[in-house]
């Protein structure tokens, strides 16, 4: 199992989903953890409260919802158990096995879209120097009734 070609391949798949929903998305990322932890063996056991708690779902009827979702999209393989006693079990799509995913791990290198770098590469942080008028980052415009002149000579008769 390559976690970061799991990850890589989950993020693939679910910016293409429009049906995900923020809920959907932290319920499979703490399911991720889960199956980390049990050493990405399929299936395991999972606790409701445990991953309401990690995922921040607070309704039992989201939870339920988004599990139930998440199997019939294809993103786990989840039998809810009937019996309180016996955990409920599930396994995890593997992201990591596609052929022809768009980034290779062992090389670094990424087919497909050219990416452009859009950063500063002038050395300061604000990019380009400005200069204003005002020192305060905005223009001044002198033709605004509103404008008010700020060296004023108080010598002068108003």
């Amino acid at each position: 199992m390559n976690y970061i070609k799991h990850l890589n391949g989950f993020f693939e798949k679910s910016g293409d989903d429009k049906n995900l929903s923020a809920y959907h998305i932290s319920l499979y990322m703490s399911l991720f953890q889960l199956w980390n932890l049990n050493r990405f063996k399929n299936p395991f056991p999972v606790d409701r409260e445990e991953l309401m708690q990690l995922s921040r779902i607070g309704s039992k009827n989201t939870y339920a919802r988004c599990m139930k979702e998440l199997h019939q999209w294809g993103y786990i393989d989840y039998s809810p158990s009937g019996n309180f006693h016996t955990g409920r079990k599930v396994s995890c799509t593997r992201f990591d096995t596609r052929t022809g995913t768009r980034y290779e791990t062992r090389t670094g290198i990424r087919s497909g879209t050219v990416l452009k770098n859009t950063n500063n590469t002038n050395g300061d942080k604000q990019g380009t120097p400005k200069i204003f008028e005002n020192g305060r980052g905005k223009k001044v415009n002198r033709k605004s009734p509103h404008y008010v002149e700020t060296d004023k000579d108080y010598s002068e008769p108003l």
